[in-house]
């Protein structure tokens, strides 16, 4: 639900809220100190290819089955650098930059539902003429590709799915991404602090906050130099109504019958554990994997953990 403020602040130039506002809130959010670590260097370059009249980049590897690798918010395909070299050698590793995330052109009439995210990846798929593969997903692309895969089981043999959310009965979020769907709170925090908004998202999503770099930031939150773009769409996606969608999920569960792998960070603080035991109860004969001292971001935790897991798993199935 959108909610609104229009009668309270009616006239009052937003730049006047701008100040206090921001400043409320990056204190509520917890922003850390500057980090001097270098940022770590593109390994693979980006393709892209027009789908639905939107630009979509990617990153592609490797031959043989498709790996295909959906992230979540606030990131992008970034998020699996440290891991696509190795998995390429097990077969053709496609990860995209979702509408509105990395290099990626927004979606089409802002629309950021679960539901649109699962269709344009299924065109996405049809242009790479994908037509089955293995579905790796994480956090947002979670729902996404659980919506793609119970709509056209035809088209994946295996899901792999790490620290996300499936059911209508979410965790409290918290305070502050609450208070950034509400208009016009949303805009006036990411216009002033967009970029420590994501820092902060990505450091309580890790347990070693080493590894989140300026470069690691910077490269998620404006890799193309439009802070805009990823404001918009973590706005957008914190206002979306999921409900339904997750309501679709739920019910239909239980129907997977795929191998499935289920891989979490031990101390994820945004969505916990017990959400992955409850996805490992839902998906009959899934295999599920803790990584211990490990955040939501097991990819940039625990990157080779994460690798060495999947592999596994993946060399059990062929």
């Amino acid at each position: 639900m959108k909610y609104t403020f229009t009668h309270l602040i009616s006239g009052i130039d937003l730049d006047i809220l701008a100040c206090p506002l921001g400043a409320m809130f990056l204190m509520g959010v917890g922003c850390s100190a500057k980090k001097e670590t270098e940022p770590q260097l593109e390994q693979i370059p980006m393709k892209q290819v027009s789908v639905e009249g939107i630009n979509i980049s990617y990153i592609e590897k490797g031959e043989g089955n498709p790996l295909v690798f959906v992230h979540g918010s606030p990131t992008s395909s970034f998020l699996w650098r440290d891991m696509i070299e190795e998995l390429s050698a097990h077969g053709r590793v496609i990860a995209l930059d979702l509408p509105g995330f990395g290099f990626s052109d927004p979606p089409n009439n802002e629309d950021y539902t679960i539901s649109n995210y699962a269709r344009i990846l299924e065109s996405f798929l049809e242009v790479l003429s994908v037509e089955q593969a293995t579905l790796i997903c994480h956090d947002y692309g979670g729902p996404i590709v659980l919506t793609y895969a119970l709509r056209h089981p035809e088209k994946y043999n295996r899901l792999i799915i790490l620290d996300t959310f499936l059911h209508s009965d979410l965790p409290p979020w918290p305070l502050s991404w609450k208070i950034a769907g509400i208009w016009p709170f949303g805009e006036i925090f990411m216009r002033l602090g967009g970029q420590y908004i994501t820092r902060s998202a990505l450091e309580e999503g890790v347990k070693d906050k080493s590894r989140i770099s300026d470069g690691i930031v910077q490269r998620y939150y404006m890799p193309d130099g439009n802070p805009d773009k990823l404001n918009k769409t973590m706005i957008g996606t914190f206002r979306v109504d999921y409900m339904e969608d997750l309501k679709f999920i739920e019910k239909n569960l239980k129907t997977i019958e795929k191998p499935t792998l289920i891989l979490w960070g031990e101390d994820d603080k945004f969505l916990p554990l017990s959400l992955g035991d409850r996805i490992h109860k839902d998906i009959k004969g899934s295999r599920m994997e803790i990584i211990p001292n490990c955040g939501h971001f097991v990819q940039e935790d625990k990157p080779e953990k994460a690798t060495e897991i999947i592999i596994g798993f993946l060399s059990s199935q062929d």
